[in-house]
């Protein structure tokens, strides 16, 4: 018989998990041969097409069909949930290890959580472990997080990771880093990211295959708890796929290959997904306990769930946590019944939706108290009380205010206002009034020079600078396939979550509040013989470039869009500027305002730093900027003005 060719990925991890197949192959007497074939996926180092369905899997299934070779092997986690006629699972060896790993950067510094930090233990620590379920090498995931300091940068690019992580931590930014498991390690390393969450499997697989960089030994994690934190349905299990009626179905060796109670319980995580008519890309965690049970079929013990809500980007948008739902069920309740599991499932999250559509998080007790509508925000420190502020031009004022006014304006269209303004009270009366409207320029972007031959460490990458340049991106990548393929890193946090709101959360991103700390970022973390590409506003982006030129970086830039002022701009009837209060979401909408010909309202609230210094360069008074740019920054702000206390929300709230 001649040698059974497997195909396979051709990375690192991938060709460790084929040659565990071709071992056990070889040990049954069957002589094989191995086929590496670079998938879709690996030719991407980008958020948007990384998220494509198949993109790890189409090459091999194609390479099954034409004949070019007779198995190929998967991890399980990354095939399509539905079934392919022409194809088959022939066997599910053992499974290793499914839980994910929790890992801190080396130099980290933790948020105080003394005891939380002291235990996380050393990476090799954790692999030498054991598959412990109780004791020190497993956390439950709230506890786990808990050291990671406010806005730390994670390193994901799973949707159940990244939903899971921020319905525990929102104010955590989520990076979809992308490359091999090495490659992921050495960005935690160099502190281009701050935690990354990774499955144990593929890592203690390179660590007994000698792949495990010794220094990426000693950094510190935890191990997540299966219950609190389930992992993806059929993680740490490998599929030996075959096809169906081809020269291996029903050969021997395929079932010598199988190990029933791995296939059991992959198959019913697997299974339960399916039942919920979700794919690999929705955000959601089982972990299934199947034992073998004397000869018989192995038993089905318990099953652990984790879903969240199909919009769960729109409120990780901003800060907040992302609804989701936990179920659970185990032979104590009776024979675990998928069908039932998943009604449940399905039954509590549309529930969950629905209350949170109808205001249900904003309990008796945690409205905002202590403030009166309407009443005056107050005055600059320098000027006499109810007086207007003045800026530099002549202002146009009206009349008292109403009691039909808003009690705060913000300087952007309906959707991001509700955004911004969800933790406020829904009797704070708040109203959207754009100040600047964004033109995207129908010109090409420079894509011929993007050059994908070079080795990936020096791939060019894509600098998104502001939230609105993150919408135009992710606009064009998905007109033009070729910008989604190159990684993406973000202007601080306000840019990181606009592109996590648009579903392409950035690869990595910089704490900085300018065009010069960016650079800095990019100098200190890219490979200096990466092309950097910056589309920018044609009224904004050129410090940012001048930088990046100026440390020797080589830099394409281009205009991509403008901003317009609203030459219309102005207040709703009955509103009188000394006691207004304002919240600008942009510079630009500052300089729209300042060449409004409106007086300065009594108190002008700013989104972040830029926003808040080119305020006070224009002129205006009473100046505040939000700690964060998010929904919980401005609840904080309405706080700060009228003395009331934040709304008490756990870090969990939302989960059940």
């Amino acid at each position: 018989m001649a040698p059974i060719v497997i195909g396979t990925r051709a990375t690192p991890l991938a060709r460790i998990q084929a040659d565990l197949v071709a071992s056990r192959l070889r040990e049954l007497g069957v002589d094989t041969a191995i086929r590496a074939m670079s998938s879709q996926g690996d030719r991407s180092l980008g958020g948007s097409f990384a998220q494509a369905k198949g993109v790890f899997t189409g090459e091999l299934t194609a390479a099954l069909r034409d004949g070019s070779v007779d198995l190929v092997v998967h991890s399980l986690k990354d095939l399509p949930v539905e079934d392919e006629p022409d194809l088959m699972i022939a066997a599910v060896p053992e499974r290793e290890r499914p839980f994910d790993l929790l890992l801190f950067a080396p130099d980290l510094t933790t948020a105080g959580e003394e005891e939380a930090s002291e235990a996380a233990a050393k990476l090799a620590t954790l692999l030498d472990a054991g598959e412990d379920t109780t004791g020190r090498s497993v956390a439950a995931a709230t506890d786990a997080f808990a050291p990671l300091p406010t806005r730390a940068r994670l390193g994901t690019s799973s949707p159940r990771r990244q939903a899971g992580a921020l319905a525990i931590r929102p104010d955590l930014l989520c990076c979809a880093v992308r490359g091999s498991v090495g490659r992921r390690l050495e960005w935690l390393q160099s502190g281009a990211i701050d935690a990354l969450l990774a499955a144990e499997a593929g890592v203690l697989r390179l660590a007994r295959s000698g792949e495990l960089e010794a220094p990426a030994a000693a950094i510190r994690g935890f191990r997540l708890d299966l219950l609190s934190w389930p992992c993806a349905p059929g993680q740490g299990a490998l599929a030996v796929q075959i096809l169906r009626g081809g020269r291996l179905d029903g050969h021997p060796a395929m079932a010598a290959l199988n190990d029933a109670p791995s296939r059991a319980a992959a198959f019913a995580e697997r299974s339960l997904l399916g039942r919920l008519g979700g794919g690999c890309l929705r955000p959601f965690g089982a972990w299934a306990d199947a034992r073998a049970a004397g000869g018989a079929r192995p038993v089905l013990h318990e099953v652990h769930a984790l879903i969240a809500a199909d919009d769960w980007r729109e409120p990780a948008g901003v800060g907040e946590a992302p609804a989701t739902v936990r179920a659970a069920a185990s032979v104590e309740d009776g024979a675990v019944d998928l069908d039932a599991l998943a009604g449940r499932i399905e039954r509590d999250l549309g529930e969950m939706v629905a209350g949170l559509a109808a205001g249900a998080l904003s309990s008796p007790g945690q409205k905002t108290r202590g403030y009166t509508p309407s009443a005056a925000a107050g005055g600059d420190a320098g000027a006499p009380s109810g007086q207007p502020l003045r800026g530099p031009a002549p202002r146009r004022t009206h009349g008292a205010p109403s009691s039909d006014t808003p009690d705060l304006i913000v300087t952007s269209g309906p959707a991001t206002v509700r955004r911004l303004t969800r933790r406020l009270d829904p009797a704070v009366r708040v109203a959207p009034l754009a100040a600047t409207a964004v033109e995207v320029f129908d010109t090409p972007w420079p894509a011929d020079r993007i050059n994908l031959n070079r080795p990936r460490r020096q791939w060019p990458w894509l600098l998104v600078s502001s939230p609105t340049a993150a919408r135009v991106v992710a606009e064009r990548a998905l007109r033009e396939p070729a910008w989604g393929r190159l990684p993406w890193c973000a202007l601080g946090e306000g840019t990181a979550r606009a592109l996590l709101a648009a579903g392409v959360p950035p690869n990595l991103a910089a704490r900085a509040s300018g065009g010069a700390e960016f650079a800095r970022y990019a100098t200190r973390v890219l490979d200096p013989r990466c092309p950097l590409f910056v589309p920018h506003s044609s009224r904004g982006g050129t410090s940012l470039v001048e930088a990046l030129e100026a440390a020797g970086r080589q830099v394409t830039a281009w205009e991509a869009y403008t901003v317009h002022p609203n030459a219309e701009l102005d207040w709703p009837p009955g509103w009188q500027a000394a006691h207004a209060r304002v919240l600008f979401t942009a510079p630009s909408a500052v300089s729209a305002f300042a060449a409004s010909g409106l007086d300065w309202p009594g108190s002008c609230w700013a989104i972040g730093a830029a926003t808040a210094a080119a305020l006070r360069s224009a002129g205006a008074g009473n100046v505040k900027c939000a700690q964060e740019p998010t929904a919980a920054g401005i609840e904080g702000l309405w706080l700060d003005e009228v003395g009331a206390q934040p709304k008490s929300r756990s870090r969990t709230e939302g989960s059940r």
